[in-house]
């Protein structure tokens, strides 16, 4: 939204020396546009204005000011200023201000109305920059008020298009949104519960039942791991060999699995080719690599 003119905002931008086709925002800063109402009751509260070094602050006035009375506090060596014309002024930080520093600038206005003046606080915000401000101090037309609700609400409009869009995406992650990714093709889904060979408990842990889903290009391993152990224990990470290949999930329920409990496990592989009826070697690690649980023969 352009509050500022384009011919006025050129005027001073090639005032203060700027790149006119563009100015780019300040490390870590976002460039913000925005309005202030000044009311009569609100006048002894300075209006805060984000400024940063190297990046100009236009500020337009809907009345004219008087342009000998405009006053900045002790930062002239900081700061550039120029009343470029009766209803509008410019602001170029040549360094940043001090985190907790406040300097303050007054405009009065040239028709003797109220409120008499305005006064701003130009302040230092890690994360924004005013670049433009358009200042409303006379009563707003019926017309300006029905053109800026007019705005926000095509505004408004193109939110709900992009929220339903995101909507979309997010009720495509189930079966419509893995045929859409290719990793369900016509084949389907071939599930298998290999035969496992009696195992050993491995520091505590152990899995009872395996069942193996593949699609395209990915196989996911659903375990059931009891921990007979003494401290609840949870995986984060899981190798299939040979090929070492890294699981991109490992999922489960619950946040661990509970001395004497037993939680269902899922790891899922992708990106390699693995023969039907090829024998693997499963390994499972908690984040601190202290247990692990190890499957050295699952044929699926």
């Amino acid at each position: 939204m352009l509050l500022v003119s384009r011919p006025l905002l050129m005027l001073s931008l090639l005032l203060l020396g700027t790149n006119v086709t563009a100015q780019e925002p300040p490390r870590g800063r976002e460039l913000v546009q925005r309005r202030v109402m000044l009311a009569q009751a609100a006048t002894g509260n300075p209006v805060e204005l984000h400024v940063a070094s190297g990046s100009v602050t236009v500020l337009e006035f809907d009345s004219s000011v008087d342009r000998a009375g405009v006053k900045l506090g002790d930062a002239r060596d900081r700061l550039e200023l120029v009343v470029a014309t009766e209803r509008l002024i410019m602001l170029k930080p040549t360094a940043n201000v001090a985190a907790s520093e406040r300097i303050l600038l007054t405009v009065p206005f040239a028709d003797g109305m109220s409120p008499a003046r305005a006064v701003f606080a130009l302040v230092t915000n890690a994360t924004q920059v005013d670049v433009q401000v358009q200042v409303s101090r006379l009563p707003r037309t019926a017309e300006a008020v029905q053109a800026e609700l007019d705005e926000v609400r095509s505004a408004c409009a193109g939110k709900d298009a992009e929220l339903a869009s995101l909507r979309a995406r997010g009720v495509a992650t189930g079966p419509s949104g893995m045929i859409l990714a290719g990793t369900l093709g016509s084949e389907g889904v071939q599930a298998k519960e290999p035969t496992l060979q009696p195992m050993k408990l491995t520091d505590g842990l152990k899995a009872d039942r395996v069942t193996a889903f593949r699609g395209t290009g990915w196989v996911a391993l659903s375990l059931k791991v009891t921990n007979e152990g003494t401290a609840p224990w949870t995986p984060t990470e899981a190798l299939l060999s040979p090929g070492r290949s890294r699981a991109v999930t490992v999922t489960m329920n619950e946040p661990n699995i509970v001395p004497g409990g037993m939680a269902r496990v899922v790891v899922e592989f992708r990106g390699e080719d693995w023969p039907a009826g090829s024998d693997h070697r499963l390994e499972l690690r908690d984040s601190m690599g202290a247990r692990r649980l190890l499957m050295p023969s699952v044929v699926f």
